[in-house]
């Protein structure tokens, strides 16, 4: 007897699988101010697997927006601050901890890529030197980024298929987004911030 499969959402999948295990090391350093710059080998693999997510799905989302050359990330911005400058200003928020940032900002204050984006390049390439950079800001700025290019990424896909606008509550139900701890604040997450 055979399996039967439906399509799924790889990129969705994925985050979720980085997302706990972030959570998970709440057990082990207090997501608090204080530890902003706490540094682990554990933080360095969700800040690059975060951003390597980032980018393919970046890739994607210029070329549903109509940019199939984009391939860096000097490009993605180049695009996204043409025909989907919304995505920049979108805040990130986990309530349970009180922490919130908005990761794609820098593109707009200093159109220059993000410090989590400059983290993982440093941690990648210069480890010895840069490990510090594999900290606890940079890794929730990284897959806060990954939450938020996720969910445009399915919104333009949808809308493609359709060929009409989706509403975000459409999009965050396809994806059971309430197995989310991360939240996209207002198009996201309505409820109470208690679980």
């Amino acid at each position: 007897m055979g399996i039967h499969y439906k399509n799924t959402r790889t990129h969705w999948n994925y985050f979720l699988a980085l997302e706990k295990d972030f959570e998970l090391l709440a057990r082990y350093i207090e997501f608090s101010e204080e530890n902003n710059n706490t540094f682990s080998i554990e933080l360095a693999r969700i800040i690059m697997s975060s951003t390597q997510e980032v980018d393919v799905i970046m890739k994607s989302i210029c070329t549903l927006l109509g940019n199939t050359s984009a391939d860096n990330i000097n490009q993605y911005r180049t695009t996204i601050k043409k025909k989907l400058s919304g995505l920049i200003n979108e805040e990130v928020f986990i309530p349970r901890f009180g922490m919130s940032s908005t990761p794609w900002l820098n593109w707009n204050e200093k159109d220059e890529n993000p410090i989590w984006w400059k983290a993982n390049n440093k941690i990648k390439h210069q480890r010895t030197s840069h490990f510090q950079k594999a900290n606890l800001k940079n890794a929730f700025n990284a897959l806060g980024a990954l939450l938020i290019v996720n969910l445009y990424f399915y919104k333009l896909e949808k809308e493609k298929e359709i060929e009409n606008v989706v509403d975000w509550k459409d999009i965050t139900s396809e994806l059971n987004s309430r197995d989310s701890f991360m939240k996209l604040r207002d198009k996201y997450y309505h409820e109470s911030v208690f679980f």
